[in-house]
């Protein structure tokens, strides 16, 4: 088992200086600067709202779950799990050996980390924003604050979206249909937790363990959105343990299929 864990982290480490010859991961940063862009631009249309840092992080928060960042980080992940196949490189890693699972493992925990840089840099706009726009209410306590909770939350998201990566991540080309549902699957958190359901939809489970103060949220139950993410990422792990490349295996089927035809 150690020395799984250690294969995989080192496929990870891999994997996180791979992504800086990935322009996927400019779309991530775009992305964030995009968020920041529209919450402040909702911001001017909002009547007698006091735009502390508080206030404006939170909003930004909350339209990165819900409009960009289940979206993003799936785009993402796709993109680099795909992109061995397109390469023609998948073929090769296989025959080291190593498993397409740890593989898989291995390129998620260096996403997961990318969502953490990615968190950072949606930090530093947010900042910048809110000292160009001049708002009221900044403190070094409310900006470590935002920060944390900005990680936290991206973290979270990415668990919520894990099972989607998983599973579109095993079969060639389907990486673009995760994106849309998961497009939708954070829009749809909208609703969900402005209808009492935000503890226990994925997406929103999170809003309660950073303890979001803002917009529609119901009474927060820790424990029930701890255990919302913990089965995401339950399903996510018993969908890893049995992850194959599915692209190699339709092909290896149609190859036995013609040569039984052949022989035929």
């Amino acid at each position: 088992m150690k020395v799984e864990v250690k294969v995989m982290l080192k496929i990870a480490k891999t994997e996180f200086y791979k992504l800086k010859r990935y322009s996927v991961v400019w779309i991530g940063v775009a992305t964030m600067l995009t968020v920041v862009l529209l919450t402040r631009f909702m911001a001017t249309a909002s009547d007698g709202a006091v735009h502390t840092l508080e206030y404006f992080s939170n909003s930004v928060i909350w339209n990165n779950f819900s409009l960009i960042f289940p979206a993003t980080i799936t785009l993402i992940a796709g993109y680099i799990i795909e992109r061995e196949r397109v390469d023609d490189t998948l073929k090769n890693i296989l025959t080291i050996p190593i498993p397409f699972r740890k593989l898989l493992a291995g390129k998620l925990i260096a996403v997961g980390g990318l969502a953490i840089i990615l968190a950072a840099i949606e930090f530093v706009f947010t900042m910048i924003i809110f000292f160009i726009s001049r708002f009221p209410g900044f403190s070094f306590a409310g900006m470590i604050l935002a920060l944390v909770r900005m990680i936290g939350m991206n973290l979270f998201v990415y668990v919520a979206v894990l099972p989607i990566i998983v599973f579109t991540g095993q079969r060639a080309g389907s990486f673009m249909a995760g994106v849309g549902f998961s497009f939708f699957y954070g829009f749809v958190g909208t609703f969900a937790s402005g209808h009492g359901l935000g503890n226990i939809y994925p997406v929103t489970a999170g809003l309660g363990l950073i303890n979001y103060q803002g917009g529609e949220t119901a009474a927060y139950n820790i424990f029930l959105s701890t255990g919302i993410l913990l089965l995401m990422f339950t399903i996510s792990t018993v969908m890893l343990l049995f992850a194959e490349n599915k692209a190699s295996i339709t092909k290896t089927n149609q190859k036995v299929k013609k040569t039984a035809k052949n022989k035929r």
